[in-house]
């Protein structure tokens, strides 16, 4: 649905990318990544055989948790729209599948965190049109794993680490404001065996969903990351952005983030910025 031509709205579109991962990790995971379905999504440890049905979800659940880290969202100001303006490029987004584990619920929340543990991460976002004009009122929804690879609300079958049915963390949606912005407070997400470190997303316009995708990160910034406590008994990622075969090019698609470290409303951490380009 969604097109991979560009809107013009920059001479130098991929000036500002964030240089590609090494090629010498996707040429060490290439043969695993051949096998991989994304509708299955192991912890680090190990991979599932299935995914579990659709679980339900108490949303009194995502409700304490968005008001009890309510008081931790700080004095920081709003992400506008200058803070994208040196991104290069506003891209349509490609769609990407949906899987491993979304839901149908929405919570409406800009700290998605409840206190899991992790580099905190102030990620934002901004929808444009295809004629690079924000979209203002557009809901995006946003969904990860863990620093272990878990993914809220299933049972996805790792080894170690599966916190499953009735949980909700890493998961929320936003309202875009004027100028098409949202940002969420998070943390730089784990990883799991035979896919790059990646974060699902829905743009919801009304009761439609224009927009499935997927953002990426740099292999170079996450390597630094990685080190922290809460990642690094997993190592560094088995699967680079090249060698997965859902990722795609993550330059020329625009679905690698712009990564820089930053204040957040939870500390010093990562700072995380894309533009999502719609037909809306």
């Amino acid at each position: 649905m969604i097109g991979l031509a560009v809107a013009a709205c920059s001479d130098n579109a991929q000036s500002d990318v964030t240089s590609p991962v090494s090629t010498d990790a996707a040429a060490n995971n290439a043969a695993a990544v051949d096998t991989v379905d994304d509708t299955s999504a192991p912890s680090p440890s190990a991979a599932p055989d299935t995914a579990a049905a659709v679980p339900t979800v108490d949303p009194t659940v995502a409700t304490d948790a968005a008001e009890t880290s309510a008081a931790s969202t700080g004095s920081l100001e709003p992400l506008t729209a200058a803070a994208f303006d040196g991104l290069g490029t506003c891209t349509l987004m490609p769609e990407k599948t949906a899987g491993p584990f979304p839901l149908d619920q929405q919570f409406d929340r800009r700290d998605v965190t409840e206190g899991y543990p992790g580099q905190p991460m102030r990620m934002g976002l901004r929808v444009l049109d295809a004629a690079c004009a924000p979209v203002p009122q557009a809901r995006v929804e946003i969904w990860h794993c863990d620093a272990s690879g878990d993914y809220s609300a299933f049972t996805d079958g790792g080894g170690g680490k599966d916190e499953a049915g009735g949980t909700t963390f890493l998961r929320g949606t936003q309202t875009a404001d004027d100028n098409g912005v949202v940002e969420f407070q998070t943390i730089v997400p784990g990883w799991y065996t035979g896919r790059a470190v990646h974060i699902h997303l829905r743009v919801h316009m009304g009761d439609d969903i224009v927009l499935t995708s997927q953002l990426f990160f740099d292999a170079a910034y996450l390597a630094q990351v990685y080190t922290g406590e809460a990642y690094a008994e997993f190592g560094l990622p088995d699967t680079s952005n090249e060698a997965d075969r859902i990722a795609g090019n993550v330059q020329t698609e625009g679905t690698i983030a712009h990564t820089a470290a930053g204040e957040t409303s939870l500390g010093t951490g990562t700072v995380a910025l894309l533009n999502l380009g719609i037909n809306a």
